[in-house]
């Protein structure tokens, strides 16, 4: 993309623009404080902030670009900047127009947990036969998507896109701008219940993607999801449904867990076999690693050649292995927290040699789920470690539950600051530490202390 097409395309929808400079746009940001030379600025209007206030910023900080419901007080000389009623709307239209422009095989994503996972396993192993871009980080909402979108080259085969929601019909916006030619549903869970209401109306707005598909496109469906399972007959487009359930057609078998060393497990599809050894930490990564094959195989590849790339696949992963200067283990897991990634990430660390530790914070948006949510998580730490810490109001009731459940050692703070400090003088050579919570919550800010790096 250049300004010069952001500027025709912008003034086509007869928005004010102002022309700069004709020079390339590498990428998109809402951060002022984050610009890349060659981005462009989208000036959204937050809950707690006004991007507005920060054009002239961004754009002394390197960006080319900017669309914005207000023009600065002083533009910088050679920049283009785009005046509309609406950032998110003018932002949706331009990633929409550069989208058609460079025609790609667009897979969308989306699902309660684990998209980031499945998103990046289904780009790296795409990669190996397609030249693709993939979405930075989380950019996944009806401002982020577009913002992801900058990114895209003309020479991009392959688009893969994370689609997330907390309103109702967001999935669909995201797909009227992505255009996906295949949709993966991962999984139905109580995150976002706060807004949306219920598991079913979260359900129906993540199965959106699907029903959104064109006959030629195809649906990707974990049917071990019994919400998902429900919705696999009737859809528009084929269907490619994975789980371990004997309806579905990618189909996996007993998985061996490896441990911190990821999981191996067999496949098949088509009357084809394969086995996929993943060496990302946690059984509960594996929906995500099928997810990836049904992509792969949607695009044209065959299970072998699909299984061999998700296999080889380089992500960064969610769990990062950390050493503690004490010698204790710790698994950053700390991203983001709803029911089941917590689940995972405690029966993970319930398979774990040595003495286990959980330091968790609180699941945010569970609404009237928020109390036995809490409680459950309590139940299932009982179940895999052997020391719990639990920070915030919310977490007293997994402290209560654990405790009821048998596990002796369960400790309550109001502080994350606190809690570190009384976890980092419990740790001892070969302990398995777990630190996770919602993203919120911040939990990044005590890793340096469980280190031994303050």
């Amino acid at each position: 993309m250049t300004t010069a097409f952001v500027a025709k395309k912008m003034s086509d929808r007869g928005y004010r623009v102002i022309e700069g400079a004709v020079v390339p746009v590498t990428g998109g940001t809402a951060d002022s404080r984050r610009v890349r030379p060659g981005d462009l600025f989208a000036a959204f209007q937050g809950e707690h902030t006004d991007g507005n206030l920060y054009v002239a910023d961004a754009l002394a900080n390197g960006a080319v670009a900017a669309i914005c419901q207000a023009p600065p007080g002083l533009v910088a000389p050679g920049k283009t900047v785009v005046v509309a009623p609406s950032t998110t709307i003018a932002a949706g239209q331009l990633a929409h127009a550069w989208r058609r422009e460079c025609s790609p095989r667009v897979a969308g994503i989306t699902g309660t947990v684990g998209k980031t996972t499945a998103k990046d396993l289904t780009a790296a192993a795409l990669s190996s036969r397609f030249s693709t871009h993939c979405s930075e980080g989380n950019l996944n909402s009806r401002e982020g998507l577009p913002l992801a979108l900058m990114s895209l080259r003309r020479d991009h085969e392959v688009s893969v896109l994370e689609m997330g929601m907390d309103s109702p019909g967001e999935i669909v916006e995201l797909c009227e701008i992505a255009e996906p030619e295949a949709g993966v549903v991962l999984n139905i869970g109580l995150t976002h219940v706060s807004k949306l209401g219920s598991i079913e109306a979260i359900a129906a707005e993540k199965l959106s993607l699907a029903r959104w598909l064109p006959p030629s496109g195809t649906a990707v469906l974990n049917v071990d999801d019994p919400l998902i399972a429900a919705a696999a007959d009737g859809l528009r487009a084929r269907t490619i449904t994975f789980g371990a359930s004997a309806s579905a057609t990618l189909r996996r078998g007993e998985i061996e867990d490896l441990g911190l060393h990821g999981s191996r497990f067999p496949v098949s599809f088509a009357g084809d076999r394969a086995t996929v050894r993943l060496r990302i930490p946690g059984v509960h990564v594996v929906p995500g690693a099928l997810a990836a094959l049904g992509v792969c195989i949607a695009l044209g590849m065959s299970l072998k050649d699909s299984a061999a790339s998700v296999e080889s696949a380089e992500t960064g992963g969610r769990v990062r292995v950390l050493l503690s200067d004490r010698g204790a283990i710790i698994l950053d897991d700390r991203y983001n927290s709803s029911p089941a990634s917590l689940a995972g990430a405690l029966r993970l660390l319930g398979r774990l040699d040595g003495r286990r530790i959980a330091f968790i914070g609180r699941m945010a948006e569970l609404g009237d789920y928020e109390e036995a949510e809490h409680r459950r998580a309590g139940a299932i730490a009982a179940e895999t470690c052997d020391i719990l810490v639990a920070v915030g109001e919310q977490c007293r009731s997994t402290v209560q539950e654990a405790k009821s459940a048998g596990l002796s050692d369960a400790r309550w703070f109001a502080g994350k600051d606190e809690a570190a400090a009384a976890v980092r003088a419990l740790l001892r050579p070969g302990d398995q530490v777990l630190v996770k919570a919602s993203r919120g919550e911040a939990f990044e800010t005590i890793l340096p202390v469980l280190e031994g790096r303050e």
